[in-house]
């Protein structure tokens, strides 16, 4: 009996320690996602401009952009979610 609760403080000190490093690794994916979104955010309305008078390219670019700023969006929801920063 004892070694069973020996076990089971052992496994939750470990699951502790994971707990911690997943927190840790969260809040490191949502500091570069925000980091990005604001990139993001700086080139979007010079994108827009070019595609508005610009080429294909010029308006694929700026498609681009925005489903980039969309997939960040969603990911810092996610990682605040996963964190409790919402």
């Amino acid at each position: 009996m004892k070694q069973q609760i020996e076990n089971s403080r052992r496994q939750l000190g470990e699951l502790a320690a994971m707990a911690k490093q997943t927190e840790d690794m969260e809040r490191k994916i949502l500091a570069r996602a925000e980091e990005l979104l604001s990139d993001i955010d700086e080139q979007i309305s010079d994108a827009r401009v070019a595609a508005i008078s610009g080429d294909d390219a010029a308006k694929q670019r700026y498609s681009d952009m925005i489903e980039e700023r969309g997939r960040l969006h969603q990911v810092i929801a996610s990682s605040r979610a996963a964190i409790g920063t919402v």
